[in-house]
């Protein structure tokens, strides 16, 4: 008795839903796109008082300017450097956020340049990889603390709440 096989469909020529098209690769990234050339600057302005510094809203007399170049972050960046600085605290069942940590993977992920090293050939930094180094990760950690600070607390203004 001769038994019924079922017949192979045709296989369509589009694309498997995976696949991108070549047209589409080969763009240059469009509006709203995040790419390594959207960056942005803090501007350090800070005057000397004795052994520290102050920073000053203002330029003028007395008063040194320096720029550190960050660039913007991309949605699987946020993730991830956020997953790296989380831990789970299993006696409380609730997940925490070294937000110390997170502010040094930014930092060495994110920072691109910064003026500093021109007075100051020891706060020279290098990238392996596009990431900082951990001795530029020690150059950045020798700055005055109010500097530092200031330096994050502007980084995180823009990156985080888009200041």
């Amino acid at each position: 008795m001769p038994t019924i096989q079922p017949r192979e469909s045709v296989k369509d020529s589009k694309p498997a839903g995976n696949e991108k098209r070549v047209d589409e690769t080969l763009m240059p990234p469009g509006k709203y796109e995040v790419t390594p050339e959207h960056t942005f600057e803090v501007v350090v302005n800070m005057r000397a008082e004795g052994n520290r510094w102050v920073i000053t809203q203002q330029s003028g007399k007395g008063v040194e300017t320096h720029k550190v170049t960050f660039r913007m972050w991309t949605y699987d960046e946020i993730v991830n450097l956020r997953k790296a600085a989380t831990t789970f605290d299993a006696v409380r069942r609730m997940h925490l956020v070294d937000t110390d940590l997170l502010d040094r993977l930014k930092v060495q992920k994110l920072m691109r340049s910064w003026t500093f090293d021109r007075d100051n050939p020891r706060l020279k930094i290098h990238r392996v990889n596009e990431t900082l180094t951990d001795e530029s990760w020690e150059s950045f950690k020798k700055l005055h603390p109010n500097i530092i600070r200031y330096i994050l607390e502007k980084m995180n203004e823009i990156l985080e709440y888009n200041g």
